[in-house]
């Protein structure tokens, strides 16, 4: 179980509870049942010193101290009961005492006599053979003739700590298994309340961008999660209606804008190609003909991007293999590669896939240029193609200037130019990275990139293969489209 879940925090909180409660009650059961003992003892005592005092000291002058003795012997067995008993009179004199009793053991003729001034009933405790207490009460006692005896009746704790150290050691061994287990219970009846959340946190995470018509599970339970679920199936829905504005807005510019950028382009040519047009209208002609050009070049992206952002019926798949692709684009780029004398290697492995031709020639053509733009002579650019599972990933990696780490989290946003001035001066519109990420969304992939400060850059792209009836792949093998491709 993972500590951070909110799982593992409600079972940890619970256990903690538990804890706390068997501790508290364990304290005061313990400390309930000593004051129990203690209590009942202490009771017991004073009751024996009264009923003897009451019962056999009041008629010791009368019938003398050894019929007293016998009668304390009969009625108590101090010795065979655990009991310590000694009378006492105000001269000194010990009328009687008990024996050495052995369970619990008592040496009643090592304990202390009491001062004869103290004229009040109260409590003593002395240490036996260095092994356990012995609770002594004392009550003076004066006859009906006015003599004074101190009546001395004691028992050993042993018992009392016996029971109390048996309830310890058993709230010690039980108590630890009842955390495990309450913690293990925890576990198991947290998986069924949390069981939704877990649903929806899952299709939450598959629900993209090209995606947002899907809408999360409900779970009839009439609670919290309930309405969660409905929170964020209106929370879909307000992103969806946004984000088809902001594409609906996006191609609707671009298609206004192609019209008036057309008749621009169309009517400064004319100015262009008079003859007694200036040098410097001339240039000032052919600079703002490049910026439309440019411009026209973003509309046209804008248009691409809003097309594929529509889903995968933007794109037109049929079955492919991305092997032979990845030797296309490295015939069709190997001069531009020459010119900087960066060498070109392709590492693939067929395999056939449900792609959109074009589409992906233009994502790989858009990244092996990128490559070779900054990538410096003698540099290396690498293509690679090979299956993961039910995924084919193509890299193309490249040993030039790299990208700053802070940067490359932005290199697929529109517009977005990890260096402005060169860019311009390449002919850059900031799109070409979008358009790519567009077109592998479309397909059902994905596309990342990690690069390295004066190392090089590595661009991944993960493709599903899926729906490839197994008689296409020769087709695809042979596809027309791709028959013009030769081997790098």
């Amino acid at each position: 179980m993972k500590l951070n879940t909110l799982r593992a925090r409600v079972v940890t909180w619970y256990a903690g509870l538990l804890a706390a409660a068997l501790v508290a009650f364990g304290a005061i059961l313990y400390f309930g049942v000593q004051s129990y003992l203690v209590t009942s003892l202490r009771q017991s005592l004073a009751d024996e010193a009264t009923a003897i005092g009451a019962n056999f000291l009041a008629y010791e002058e009368q019938k003398g101290p050894g019929w007293m003795a016998g009668e304390i012997r009969e009625a108590y067995a101090p010795e065979l009961s655990g009991r310590f008993i000694r009378i006492t009179r105000q001269d000194g004199a010990v009328l009687y005492q008990s024996g050495d009793s052995r369970d619990p053991f008592i040496s009643a003729s090592t304990v202390s006599r009491p001062a004869f001034e103290e004229s009040t009933a109260h409590f003593r405790t002395e240490r036996q053979d260095k092994l356990h207490d012995l609770l002594i009460y004392t009550e003076p006692f004066q006859s009906s003739s006015g003599a004074k005896y101190l009546i001395e009746t004691g028992s050993s704790l042993a018992p009392v700590e016996h029971v109390l150290s048996t309830l310890r050691n058993l709230l010690l061994l039980i108590t630890p298994p009842i955390l495990i287990l309450a913690a293990l219970g925890g576990q198991v009846l947290m998986k069924l309340p949390l069981r939704p959340l877990v649903i929806l946190s899952e299709r939450a995470e598959y629900i993209g961008a090209a995606k947002l018509g899907e809408r999360l599970p409900v779970p009839p339970t009439h609670d919290e999660m309930e309405r969660l679920a409905h929170s964020l199936n209106r929370m879909i829905e307000r992103l969806e209606d946004a984000l088809s504005h902001n594409r609906r807005f996006s191609t609707d510019v671009s298609h206004e804008l192609r019209t008036p950028l057309t008749i621009m382009r169309g009517e400064l040519e004319q100015v262009f190609n008079e003859p007694d047009l200036s040098a410097t209208a001339r240039d000032s002609v052919g600079s703002a003909l490049d910026e439309i050009s440019r411009m026209a070049k973003i509309v046209e992206g804008l248009l691409a991007i809003g097309r594929l952002d529509s889903g995968p019926d933007a794109i037109d798949r049929k079955p492919a293999d991305v092997s032979m692709l990845c030797h296309w684009v490295v015939d069709q780029m190997r001069l531009l590669a020459e010119e900087k004398h960066i060498a070109m290697k392709v590492i693939t492995t067929p395999i056939v896939t449900l792609i959109d031709t074009a589409r992906m020639k233009q994502v790989f053509v858009n990244l092996v240029d990128n490559a070779i733009k900054y990538t410096p002579e003698g540099g290396e650019i690498q293509i690679r193609s090979f299956p993961v599972d039910k995924t084919a990933v193509i890299e193309v990696s490249d040993t030039g200037i790299g990208i700053a780490q802070e940067e490359i989290p932005h290199v697929f946003d529109r517009f977005f130019r990890a260096d402005k001035v060169r860019s311009r001066i390449t002919g850059g519109t900031g799109l070409g990275l979008s358009i790519v990420k567009a077109i592998c969304h479309a397909h059902g992939g994905s596309i990342s990139l990690r690069s390295t400060e004066s190392v090089g850059t590595t661009v991944r792209i993960e493709l599903p293969i899926i729906g490839v009836p197994l008689d296409t792949r020769a087709e695809a093998a042979a596809s027309p489209s791709l028959s013009h491709m030769g081997s790098a």
